[in-house]
């Protein structure tokens, strides 16, 4: 068992190069300073074409969509939600806003538009508020 051990290893050793093996330490050590940003931080799918990024959790006149912000049919990155005006596409509705980064300017999008919620249910597994940016 012992002599198997060791020709697992050194078969190991000549077939991972070094930069590898030093790349896999450093990684952790790299990322510790940005721990608190990425713990909270979700992808989300967003299902549909054309979904409206906002400044704030609602439809209104106060919060007209950001220019040329609209997103679709992707994973973005999700950072936390909470309730605002209710949003309603055909037999989805919901409250729920969520805080994205879809590459351009952070705002926010119906949770009627993101895969895997409930009629008037928060999006699973994704922080509320007080994890907002």
């Amino acid at each position: 068992m012992t002599s198997d051990l060791r020709t697992t290893t050194r078969a190991l050793r000549r077939a991972v190069p070094a930069g590898v093996v030093a790349t896999a330490v450093a990684l952790p050590l790299l990322c510790s300073g940005s721990a608190r940003a990425s713990a909270t931080d979700t992808s989300v799918y967003v299902w549909a074409t054309g979904v409206n990024v906002r400044d704030c959790p609602q439809v209104s006149a106060d919060c007209p969509p950001i220019s040329g912000a609209q997103i679709g049919r992707r994973w973005v990155t999700a950072f936390c939600q909470r309730t605002g005006s209710e949003v309603t596409d055909g037999p989805y509705r919901n409250d729920w806003w969520v805080q994205v980064n879809a590459g351009g300017p952070i705002g926010w999008i119906s949770a009627v538009y993101v895969r895997g919620g409930d009629n008037d249910q928060p999006v699973p597994a994704l922080p509320t508020d007080g994890d907002c940016r």
